[in-house]
């Protein structure tokens, strides 16, 4: 495995590759067709208009495929929402979809008719089909994604492309998988912050985050941005710069809203934003210290398909596109070669933790390395008991340590330039920039489109 050498993969832990050789080059999401996410649910049933007609059904919940561009599954559904004149809440999804992207996933409204929601159509969201079913959609209940992403801007000849990717593919299978490390839509590219902030909150410095969250200047992002945050931190005018900060910062807006009404409440200004945004920037900061020790662990020499005494495993069983997990168990000097064997028939994975504060941490070489990157950081498993913000705490969790896709295909066509298109299929949970970047290998992820 060899170390990237684009800077933002470094800074968020991001710092091998599975595979050696030299990638394609390139970039994505040239436009939103270029990356097609079609969401895959327990049954093995696609969110697709084509691939099966709708379902016949009864029920007080209405499911439904929901096409977007352009934006998150959040905001798509309060776009539904807004069409048909209810609250957003009564909405729900299995999994989030990336913005930058042309994405169909199920969808659940309760107590809305399928023939209202089948109507809706607007620039940015579309409803293809609606059935009825007895129980609502909730978090979780999906198998994974199948994606077809073209990679544009190749300068090399098809023939090359198509040797560099065999070989790439050759390297993955040899090394057990692609490292599983959360990708950028966790941390922001254009402001790869959000796990700096969460960082900041788990340390309960919360002026130093609202600093890093609003006044912090970054080299990308738009020039109103810039000067709305540059005018804030020379002037500390919190009224002014409400006049000053563009309309979509929303999470900026906020917070100075607040701190204009109750000067000097960080913890407040915090508060006043969504749950699920303070949630994000502790899961951000979790994610990145998942990224570093998947990072070190690589360095020691250890494999990411392998267990080692004091790893930990999580045993599943499998149930056609159902996946439930059986338990979690300590690798042991007497277990070991039975575990390993486990893992080779694809009926256990081993698994990394993810901090918090009822974490137990591995044993081993891996529980030193565990214990090593939270002495660098400064940092506690009990301080993920977030006592100013007790709802954004954090139990913590473990995660796949590999990825490894299922279905793949690509193929290498040739008009006016050289494209690739990508077909692949993911589990939940894992990012196909994660498993893209090994194909590409950007310097410069931002030109890249990842």
């Amino acid at each position: 495995m060899i170390i990237s050498r684009a800077e933002l993969d470094l800074e968020l832990g991001l710092k091998y590759y599975s595979s050696s050789s030299e990638g394609i080059g390139g970039r994505i999401r040239s436009v939103p067709e270029d990356f097609v996410v079609i969401e895959v649910n327990e049954l093995g049933e696609l969110a697709f208009p084509y691939a099966s007609p709708p379902r016949e059904g009864s029920g007080n919940f209405t499911w439904f495929i929901l096409e977007k561009r352009k934006v998150d599954s959040i905001t798509a559904l309060k776009l539904v929402a807004k069409a048909l004149g209810v609250s957003h809440k009564k909405f729900s999804v299995a999994g989030l979809k990336d913005a930058r992207a042309l994405t169909y996933q199920f969808a659940c409204a309760e107590g809305v008719p399928p023939e209202d929601i089948v109507r809706v159509e607007t620039p940015y969201v579309r409803v293809i089909a609606a059935f009825r079913m007895p129980f609502k959609l909730t978090p979780g209940m999906l198998f994974g994604n199948v994606f077809v992403i073209v990679v544009r801007d190749v300068s090399l000849s098809p023939s090359l492309v198509e040797t560099r990717i065999l070989k790439i593919l050759k390297e993955i299978k040899a090394n057990g998988g692609v490292p599983n490390y959360y990708g950028y839509q966790r941390f922001g590219t254009i402001r790869p912050n959000t796990h700096k902030i969460g960082r900041l909150i788990v340390k309960g410095m919360y002026k130093e985050a609202f600093e890093e969250a609003v006044l912090r200047v970054y080299p990308r992002e738009s020039p109103w941005s810039k000067e709305a945050r540059e005018y804030l931190a020379a002037t500390g005018d919190l009224r002014g710069a409400l006049k000053k900060f563009p309309p979509n910062l929303h999470h900026e807006r906020t917070m100075i809203k607040y701190l204009a009404r109750h000067p000097g409440d960080y913890v407040g200004a915090f508060r006043a934003l969504p749950l699920s945004i303070r949630r994000l920037f502790i899961g951000a900061y979790q994610a990145y210290l998942f990224n570093r020790v998947l990072s070190r662990r690589i360095e020691h020499g250890l494999r990411i398909d392998r267990a080692y005494v004091g790893d930990i495993v999580a045993i599943y069983h499998k149930s056609g596109f159902k996946v439930r997990l059986r338990g979690i168990l300590r690798v042991t000097d007497t277990n070991v070669s039975k575990i390993n064997e486990l893992i080779k028939r694809g009926q256990a994975h081993l698994v990394i933790n993810v901090f918090g504060y009822r974490t137990k941490l591995a044993g081993g070489i891996q529980g030193e390395i565990e214990r090593e990157i939270l002495r660098e950081e400064g940092i506690s498993l009990a301080d993920f008991m977030i006592k100013s913000i007790p709802e954004a705490s954090s139990k913590g969790d473990v995660r796949r340590s590999c990825l490894n896709p299922l279905k793949l295909s690509f193929r290498v066509l040739k008009s006016s330039e050289t494209l690739v298109e990508f077909s692949f299929l993911l589990t939940k949970g894992s990012y196909a920039t994660v498993l893209l970047r090994e194909f590409i290998k950007p310097k410069d992820i931002i030109a890249a489109g990842f």
